[in-house]
């Protein structure tokens, strides 16, 4: 990157031996996998404290199965707190003989100047049976991303990028990540609790389009069975979360109650996808509390559930 670049920008481009940053035209699209995200402050927000990253559709590169992994607020584990950090994993098993050597580009676009900051690792990147992800913990400080004056941040919107290099240029796999903000509630009455004798469905609802329903275990689930209420929100319409697409909701789920509005309350977060299509809490309520009607949570047999959305996002191939 020459010097006139440089003073395009707010920060400082350090180049090693190791790490190079160049820059090219927009019209030179990532060779093998590009991700709009159209409300990027509330994915950072809504990420799971204990995968604190965003994983990637797969895409093909040389015969293999690729994700990214973007951490927006920098992947602490490995020196990144303060940038923002972006990783290639593997999705294909290896065995114990073989392995893969790539070279790893980010990319990063500038909005407001049509262009792609490309952070590459000189350093040959090897996946085999037991390192299968590999990346770069500090791609641009945060500051220097979120400042719209650099243009990878406008309006909350953000372009990222990725190029494996162990093949050819090919078309990329595209993809979009949509996210709403949302407050909607849905309200499961329950009578006569004490005749249910195993885990229970709520009518399906309709958020965004999708039909929802809620499962309660009053003698619990998994661990927690005889010990806990378990409670959980299943999506039931899935049939576009095949092929790598994801949806994640971010949700409060309830049991009110019915003397003091002190509500017991659970924040939960998670992706939605065609094997994963429920998430919750095994230990929602220990079940003593149940029996003490002082707590008002089950009230002449009647025990009332809610769920309400916090915010929803889609990501899916395009």
């Amino acid at each position: 990157m020459g010097s006139s670049d440089h003073l395009q920008y707010t920060f400082k481009v350090e180049n090693s031996t190791e790490i190079i940053r160049s820059i090219r035209s927009g019209e030179q699209q990532p060779a093998h996998y590009k991700l709009d995200v159209d409300s990027f402050s509330l994915l950072s927000s809504s990420l799971l404290p204990d995968s604190p990253f965003l994983e990637s559709n797969e895409f093909n590169v040389g015969g293999f199965r690729w994700v990214i992994q973007i951490y927006p607020n920098g992947n602490t584990k490995d020196n990144g707190d303060g940038y923002i950090s972006i990783y290639l994993k593997l999705c294909d098993k290896l065995n114990s003989s073989s392995f893969i050597n790539v070279i790893f580009r980010a990319l990063l676009y500038d909005q407001g100047r049509d262009k792609y900051l490309i952070i590459q690792d000189l350093r040959e990147k090897r996946f085999d049976a037991t390192n299968t992800i590999r990346g770069i913990p500090k791609v641009l400080p945060q500051s220097a991303f979120n400042a719209e004056c650099n243009g990878f941040l406008i309006q909350n919107q953000c372009t990222f990028g990725a190029e494996v290099l162990i093949i050819n240029t090919n078309t990329p796999t595209s993809a979009k990540v949509s996210c709403v903000n949302h407050t909607n509630t849905y309200t499961w009455r329950v009578e006569k609790l004490s005749e249910i004798s195993s885990d229970a469905y709520s009518p399906e609802f309709t958020v965004e389009a999708r039909t929802w329903k809620l499962l309660v275990c009053p003698r619990g689930t998994g661990d927690q069975k005889g010990k806990c209420l378990s409670l959980f929100l299943g999506l039931t319409q899935f049939h576009d979360l095949t092929a790598g697409n994801k949806l994640y909701a971010k949700f409060e789920l309830r049991v009110k109650n019915q003397l003091n509005g002190q509500d017991r309350c659970e924040i939960v977060r998670g992706p939605f996808h065609s094997s994963s299509l429920g998430w919750g809490s095994m230990a929602f309520i220990p079940i003593s509390d149940l029996l003490i009607p002082s707590k008002g949570l089950v009230m002449d047999d009647v025990m009332i559930f809610e769920v309400c959305f916090q915010q929803i996002f889609m990501l899916k191939y395009i």
